[in-house]
């Protein structure tokens, strides 16, 4: 709940961001230099979602700042690396560095202790699920399996395939908060069904969300059965 909150706040604020004329045209400068210098543009964004998810900043933010900046295409493109390095930069934290905080904060939560049961034999499967489900915070996930069993290399690959379509959905709503903004701010004058298309945007992958993390949670219980009894 407390990610969907934040996820909403973020798009809200990014749709204000145009509109308001005093913040409007340092943003939109700030889109026109990440677009004129794709490369640097993408290096200074992954650099700064890679610490942000060290430090525990929800992911769905970074997300629509990439749409916001880059469009669909890049900003999928940036958004996934940068989602990927930085929940594998967490998992090392975890791992190498800050492995006893992360034992004392997770000790005893049967969920995590389903959780790796189910990773000794089917890593790959469980990691992706658990990363469409939320059954566990994203930024607490990356943590917690740096104090499992996975390998890292199985955790990378594994987090870049179940981050993907998220991913692409946060990215979409990011474009359609930059495309807003402009509609408020006079800047875009598109006719009535572009109203309804962008409208119809943000439902969809409300939608969407919701069934895949539906969909993967009932998935992941059906290979973690403690899971399940838990939500029970």
């Amino acid at each position: 709940m407390l990610n969907r909150l934040v996820m909403v706040a973020i798009f809200l604020a990014l749709v204000y961001a145009v509109y308001v004329l005093p913040i409007a045209e340092p943003v939109m400068a700030l889109v026109d230099w990440a677009q004129a210098r794709p490369l640097a543009g993408a290096a200074v964004y992954i650099a700064c979602v890679v610490l942000a998810t060290v430090l525990f900043v929800p992911g769905s933010g970074s997300m629509m700042i990439a749409g916001y900046l880059f469009g669909l295409g890049a900003g999928t493109l940036a958004s996934a690396v940068a989602i990927t390095l930085g929940a594998q930069c967490a998992f090392l934290m975890g791992r190498l560095v800050a492995r006893d905080w992360v034992v004392a904060k997770v000790s005893g939560n049967p969920r995590l202790e389903a959780l790796e049961s189910g990773l000794r034999e089917e890593a790959f499967l469980i990691v992706v699920l658990t990363r469409l489900s939320l059954v566990i915070p994203f930024n607490l996930l990356n943590y917690v399996y740096g104090v499992t069993s996975v390998r890292a290399g199985v955790h990378l690959v594994a987090t870049g395939v179940g981050m993907l379509i998220p991913v692409a959905m946060y990215v979409y709503l990011g474009t359609l908060a930059r495309d807003i903004g402009e509609i408020l701010s006079g800047s875009a004058t598109p006719s009535t069904m572009g109203y309804w298309i962008a409208g119809a945007g943000v439902v969809v992958v409300a939608v969407l969300t919701w069934v895949m993390h539906r969909a993967a949670s009932r998935a992941l219980e059906r290979h973690l059965p403690a899971l399940e009894s838990d939500n029970g």
